[in-house]
């Protein structure tokens, strides 16, 4: 059994894909071995698995909870707090947007996207020279990274110089029991109950340019009538920053009736979610990997999504793939499936045989595995 020190402070409230691997990566972990998770004390509350015995959390007040702050603390004092601890190895779950200045014990750092690189204007100034400057810096120094996709790794090795043979790729899992389980509350899938008939489900943070959420608007709007008159779009996700010019056009669009917006979904009530939409649709401009590709195929929903960064190396097969950037390519996809049954039931089932290559567990392993081969 490992002492593993995790750091748990790029975890957003338990509100974002990073925070979706960390509480699985955790858990995992937390099976075979003794985990140490630096958390702020408001994140811990949050935390599903709290309650796990070989879980000890290290409590930060919530007065380091800004980016600023939060970033600083964590790269220069730290790796001093944790320096007279008794840890195996220290397990960065969020490197892209969290590391250290130094390392006091052999670390593995995991890298989820570089879209920075890809998405103009995504942060601002000062965060951007964070993540161009200080981050390659202080993630280079590491001993083992992993990319949760071979399009990350390719940006890690074009963008930080990092030597291809430092990198490992794992793929990300899904919650097996949740997504697999027939045992789903089905009455709380409609938050407010202002979902009102079929529908087209997209979950992700509300965020302009990055998710893409105007196109797929704009794509929507483009179905045939019958289509949209037996279809709402539906918009799952938090709020975030840049997302005015997102609502703003809805509100005025002529379809604005049925575009809905339910906010952020609790993970226990996801799976109802996705199993009662007809067809799930990812058309980010840029991911690292694309989780909710995978809950959707284990929830037996057909999908259609973005032809770049990860989502089509993820999606494989089981998805029709668009340009993000073309609207009538976006409308054309949505349109096939939604009017052709014969492919809507081959795309459920090519989904079902995809999602058999992700599993949190194996990733855990991996990690562990990862650790054993140091002095390889």
């Amino acid at each position: 059994m490992y002492r593993i020190l995790i750091s748990g402070m790029a975890y957003d409230g338990g509100k974002s894909g990073i925070s979706v691997y960390m509480n699985n990566m955790i858990r995992e972990l937390a099976r075979r071995h003794q985990v140490y998770v630096v958390m702020l004390k408001s994140d811990i509350a949050c935390f599903p698995s709290a309650d796990c015995q070989n879980i000890n959390f290290i409590e930060i007040p919530d007065l380091l909870r800004g980016p600023l702050i939060n970033m600083f603390w964590h790269l220069l004092v730290l790796p001093f707090m944790i320096m007279r601890g008794r840890y195996d190895f220290i397990f960065l779950p969020a490197a892209n947007r969290r590391a250290f200045l130094f390392y006091p014990f052999y670390t593995i750092a995991v890298v989820h996207d570089l879209s920075q690189y890809h998405i103009p204007g995504k942060y601002d100034l000062l965060r951007m020279l964070y993540i161009k400057l200080i981050l390659p810096f202080c993630v280079r120094r590491t001993n083992q990274l992993i990319a949760v996709s071979n399009s990350t790794r390719d940006d890690l090795i074009k963008f930080w110089k990092i030597p291809p043979a430092k990198i490992s790729v794992i793929y990300n899992g899904y919650d097996r029991e949740l997504y697999s389980s027939k045992d789903i509350n089905e009455t709380q899938y409609n938050p407010e109950n202002i979902i009102e008939k079929n529908y087209i489900l997209y979950i992700s943070r509300i965020e302009h340019p990055g998710k893409n959420h105007l196109n797929l608007i704009k794509a929507y709007e483009k179905l045939p009538e019958p289509l949209r008159n037996n279809y709402d779009l539906v918009l799952a996700g938090s709020f975030w920053q840049g997302s005015e010019p997102v609502k703003e056009y809805a509100e005025h669009s002529f379809c604005r009736d049925s575009i809905k917006f339910p906010g952020y979904i609790n993970n226990a009530v996801l799976p109802s979610l996705y199993r009662k939409a007809s067809l799930y649709v990812f058309p980010s401009l840029f991911e690292g990997f694309g989780l909710s590709l995978l809950e959707a195929m284990a929830c037996g929903i057909p999908i259609a999504c973005s032809n770049n960064s990860s989502l089509a190396e993820v999606a494989g097969d089981a998805a029709l793939k668009f340009d993000p950037f073309s609207i009538h390519q976006i409308t054309e996809c949505m349109e096939s499936v939604l009017s052709n049954k014969g492919l809507r039931d081959k795309m459920i089932q090519a989904g079902l045989e995809r999602i058999k290559d992700f599993d949190w567990r194996k990733n855990a392993d991996k990690v562990i595995e990862l650790y054993e081969k140091r002095s390889e």
